[in-house]
């Protein structure tokens, strides 16, 4: 397989200055601007340096929050300027459970409409966010016939996991999940406090509680780093872009650890930077890069499927973040 390619660090020369974070109410735009790139812990990016560098790296991972249409018109931009600078790309997507993959590859190949492709993939069940939110990521990949990866497993399986933990779910049941590598103790003390906040009365149950909430967040991450493996290995020579919940890649602490436990290190980690985000979590460490979104219109995510791509949102019992 084709040897992954890390951004060269040296894109920090054509980097600004970087902006004082040291205030808590400083925020968005007065260190990120609107439409720029900027490197944690640095300064902007050359936008044609950086995304020539990204097209040569094997594995970039593009966070979102999944209610956010503009985070979503973000992504759609940087894969349509990497599949300018490299046409062989695959796009792994969250939303998905492998079961579902034989509808993405119909999609792509142009048998579905767009009704008949929902359906088929479960979209109602598996995601239950609007569509509309994804359809020109489907669109853009079936027009230009690039493959579509499942990334995901069922919620039943984590679900299992949550109450239960890894071990204790059969073999035969784990969707060919293999066992995650042991989190940072950071990602695993953010896990702690997103729980502690979904259960302020101390109903979580415990220490053991805790331990199988990490451990399903670990299997969710371990699928989708999986499913990237595979991908890279099916097609070495292409691009695989990862659309998936910034809470499972700031950090590197999700996705992008499992991956290096995989053998697969060097994935590039892109997030968007919103206009109320803190200056001060603006860190060295944080993603390769951040791009400034500006303003934008929410859309609602349904009850039942928040999102854990900000620490705020709660899941339905029994789930973990995505």
């Amino acid at each position: 397989m084709k040897a992954i390619l890390l951004v060269p660090l040296l894109l920090a020369t054509a980097c600004m200055s970087a902006v004082p974070t040291d205030d808590a109410t400083i925020r968005g735009a007065a260190c990120v601007p609107d439409a720029a790139w900027v490197a944690p812990g640095g300064g902007q990016l050359d936008h044609g340096l950086l995304l020539d560098g990204l097209a040569r790296n094997g594995v970039v991972l593009l966070g979102e929050r999944h209610d956010s249409m503009a985070h979503h018109r973000w992504q759609l931009d940087t894969l349509a300027a990497l599949y300018a600078r490299q046409p062989d790309m695959v796009i792994g997507l969250e939303m998905f459970p492998r079961r579902v993959q034989p509808a993405l590859d119909a999609w792509v190949r142009g048998e579905l409409d767009e009704d008949e492709f929902l359906a088929r993939s479960d979209w109602a069940k598996v995601w239950r966010m609007d569509a509309a939110l994804y359809m020109d990521i489907f669109r853009f990949a079936r027009n230009h016939r690039i493959p579509l990866q499942a990334l995901n497993v069922d919620q039943g399986l984590t679900r299992a996991v949550s109450r239960a933990g890894y071990d204790a779910v059969p073999e035969n049941e784990r969707e060919g999940v293999g066992r995650p590598a042991e989190p940072s103790p950071a990602y695993a003390d953010w896990l702690h406090a997103i729980q502690r906040a979904h259960h302020p009365q101390g109903a979580d149950g415990g220490e053991q509680a805790r331990r199988r909430f990490v451990e399903a967040q670990l299997v969710w991450d371990r699928a989708m780093a999986e499913a990237i493996v595979a991908a890279r290995h099916t097609r070495p020579e292409a691009l695989v872009v990862g659309i998936i919940g910034s809470g499972h890649l700031r950090h590197g602490w999700g996705v992008p650890h499992q991956l290096a436990s995989l053998g697969m290190p060097q994935a590039a980690v892109l997030l968007p930077w919103d206009r109320d985000s803190a200056c001060t979590d603006l860190v060295a460490g944080l993603a390769m890069a951040v791009y400034g979104i500006g303003a934008e219109t929410k859309t609602g995510a349904p009850a039942g499927r928040p999102s854990m791509s900000t620490a705020g949102r709660t899941k339905a019992a029994g789930e973990v973040g995505t």
